[in-house]
């Protein structure tokens, strides 16, 4: 414990000593320029970048300058695109030798550019700020053909802005390695070209797994009987790369806890899904309402099994709320729960609540309760 309350002593230290001023103790002056220039950097990155002393001493290990010229107007170009200082402080710690750009001849190129293929000054910040070393790839050799490919991948400039919000990394990294191996692997299964668009655009960040893993998870979806020429593969492949084996398991357990077979619970999978997505915990407390409170068969859910991703609170209690007061009235049959979880809003209070207000009346009032829009 001394020892680590002396060494942030020490790198404190460091940085008031940085720029030493005239008429201070010689011995207090860095023995060298290499110190000298170690130590002005130090103290810049702590003061101008935001850094930690901590982080701004690893960083210093990685640039070093003797003015602050050069990563003055670097900051000043971050600062008028609107970058926050905890974006700045972001894109310093990740990538300090950003400082020693030059803000007109690499930098603003390549903001330009983007700016040019439809990302704001919001969108740059954040997508800089999350993968800072975009910065030092190539306009023309790697930014420009790689957005490029993106764009005709999800067959437009918008969905290409849209699709590297979500994943910036797939503008970083090289086609060669992280895309177009698994593009491939999806085109020789069969996933036309609309899906393969779709699940880049919504699902970038699975193609951050080896070419290996990602070959291994389409060919379990294939096991598990989907078809590659529909959406619901890709859908199927999104939620089987987001966990790992154990999980999967964990899952099926839950569900077999309640009386489903391994093979229900791959058809419910199959039917939507988004079920093998939710929570263990969710599994549970929505299989526990739909059995236990409206006496639902278990079967009946596996083979409806989109009500399962619902919310709970916001969407299943306040609708089923209604359902039991039109079911103890004989208004309505079970077979049509369903459709009454899934339908918008809009269409749910017209078929469901004011159509039988003159059977219920108490139903507006008991919905509005159940949502938590009345005290």
């Amino acid at each position: 414990m001394l020892a680590n309350l002396a060494r942030k002593a020490l790198l404190h230290a460091r940085v008031v000593l940085a720029l030493p001023t005239a008429g201070a103790p010689t011995l207090l002056r860095p023995a060298s320029t290499s110190s000298e220039s170690r130590s002005f950097t130090v103290s810049y990155l702590v003061n101008a970048c935001g850094l930690s002393p901590e982080s701004a001493l690893s960083a210093s290990l990685r640039v070093r300058f003797e003015t602050p010229s050069r990563p003055d107007s670097v900051l000043g170009l971050l600062k008028e695109r609107g970058f926050s200082p905890t974006q700045i402080s972001d894109v310093v710690s990740r990538y300090p030798g950003v400082l020693l750009a030059s803000p007109d001849a690499i930098l603003l190129p390549k903001i330009e550019f983007l700016r040019s293929r439809g990302f704001s000054d919001p969108d740059l910040a954040r997508v800089i700020s999350a993968i800072p070393r975009l910065l030092a790839r190539s306009l023309e050799k790697h930014l420009r053909p790689t957005l490029d490919y993106i764009g005709d991948l999800v067959q437009s400039g918008e969905n290409a802005v849209a699709a590297i919000k979500r994943c910036p990394r797939i503008l970083y990294e090289s086609p060669g390695i992280l895309l177009i191996p698994k593009i491939t692997t999806l085109r020789n299964n069969g996933v036309p070209r609309a899906n393969i668009g779709h699940f880049v655009l919504y699902h970038g960040p699975r193609f951050l797994a080896s070419t290996e893993r990602f070959d291994e998870a389409v060919n379990k979806v294939k096991a598990l009987g989907f078809n590659p020429s529909k959406v619901g593969f890709v859908t199927a492949l999104h939620v089987i790369r987001c966990m790992s084996e154990s999980s999967w398991r964990k899952k099926i357990g839950a569900y077999g806890k309640w009386g489903w077979s391994d093979e229900e619970v791959a058809l419910a999978f199959r039917r939507h899904p988004w079920c093998m997505a939710v929570s263990e915990s969710k599994i549970t407390n929505v299989m526990d309402f739909f059995v236990n409170e409206m006496g639902l068969d278990t079967l009946h859910i596996a083979r409806r099994p989109v009500v399962i991703s619902l919310s709970l609170r916001k969407r299943i209690v306040p609708r089923c709320s209604v359902f039991q007061v039109l079911l103890s009235k004989g208004l309505v049959h079970t077979h049509s729960l369903a459709t009454s979880l899934i339908v918008p809003e809009r269409r749910f209070l017209e078929k469901f609540v004011t159509r039988y207000l003159v059977e219920a009346p108490q139903l507006l009032d008991l919905y509005n309760k159940k949502m938590g829009l009345t005290s």
